[in-house]
């Protein structure tokens, strides 16, 4: 046999194997493995899509929440498991694109360990004040924040985290000064915007309250208006585009070196979930956006982002915990 016929045939064993590969995915239970403990948004968008990628794979998929560390134990463990698609992750964006920065060294490379497989809903967070700033739009906050310096406080999920992060770019764009208050969770950092203990954050689920006019949403992320928030603007057209790069999201993920096949097939599959009216409907009612992709784009948006949030952080002199 010729070199060239020999590797001809091995070409050929090769996609036929892969091929068989993924024609006998799953050949078992699922476990989808969640970054945050039971309850809350991502744990909620996972179990809606379990129960749906059962059905449609024919093996049931377990839901496994393993959430500490900003998510990265369950990122860790995820992508210590075979890679065969049988055991995946879904996680928030932070975990990969800002733990590496805030944490310092991870135990695993956020950009190669994990295989990318589809976005599970977009992250558009609003810029929200307490109505007592007596302020009705985003020209006159930061008029406030100049005339004030250091006065204004606005409330974060923590050191590093998007709102800290949104909250220092907007000092930033618009050369002012305010004070990060810094939160162990979300509920008690809306609970005091609300109480104006601060004065304003950035936060994508607090629409109920915008709506009942106990708070004032003055701009939101983008880069598209906010399906909940339609009336209120984006900060590009604003005049500050360079907001849009506090970007988030959540995402499906698999052990890097998982099957192509495999991959697609779960694209495919979640694809389908995430398009149906009941689902787009349930995301947009936790004040997230309906999205989906392909691992190609998730895995650009991923690199794209990690960038963007290492100089954003250094322009902001953000540290390591």
């Amino acid at each position: 046999m010729t070199m060239r016929k020999l590797l001809i045939s091995l070409s050929l064993c090769a996609a036929a194997s892969s091929s068989s590969f993924a024609g006998g995915f799953p050949s078992k239970p699922l476990t989808l493995v969640v970054s945050v403990p039971a309850g809350g948004t991502i744990d909620a968008i996972a179990r809606m899509v379990a129960k749906d990628l059962g059905d449609s794979l024919g093996e049931p998929v377990i839901v496994d929440n393993r959430g500490g560390a900003n998510g990265t134990i369950a990122a860790d463990y995820v992508r210590r498991a075979p890679a065969d698609g049988h055991t995946i992750l879904m996680l928030a964006s932070s975990t990969l694109v800002l733990s590496p920065y805030v944490m310092g060294k991870l135990p695993f490379d956020p950009l190669k360990d994990l295989a990318p497989v589809a976005k599970s809903a977009g992250l558009n967070m609003s810029l929200l004040v307490n109505p007592s700033v007596g302020v009705s739009d985003l020209p006159s906050l930061v008029n406030k924040m100049r005339g004030s310096p250091g006065k204004l406080n606005y409330s974060s999920t923590g050191n590093g985290s998007f709102p800290h992060i949104a909250g220092a770019l907007l000092n930033l764009e618009t050369q002012t000064t305010s004070t990060n208050v810094a939160y162990k969770g979300l509920a008690p950092s809306i609970q005091d915007l609300l109480a104006n203990q601060v004065q304003f954050t950035f936060d994508s689920g607090s629409a109920s309250y915008v709506k009942a006019g106990k708070l004032k949403a003055l701009a939101v992320i983008g880069p598209k208006r906010s399906s909940a928030l339609p009336d209120v603007p984006t900060f590009r057209e604003l005049g500050i585009p360079e907001m849009e790069k506090i970007n988030g999201w959540h995402g499906v993920f698999a052990p890097a070196g998982t099957p192509p096949e495999v991959i697609r097939r779960l694209n495919s599959e979640i694809h389908k979930i995430l398009m149906k009216t009941s689902s787009i409907e349930k995301i947009q009612s936790m004040g997230f956006e309906s999205v989906s992709s392909t691992p190609e784009d998730l895995a650009a948006e991923l690199h794209r982002d990690y960038k963007n949030f290492g100089e954003l952080m250094a322009r902001a002199k953000i540290s390591a915990n």
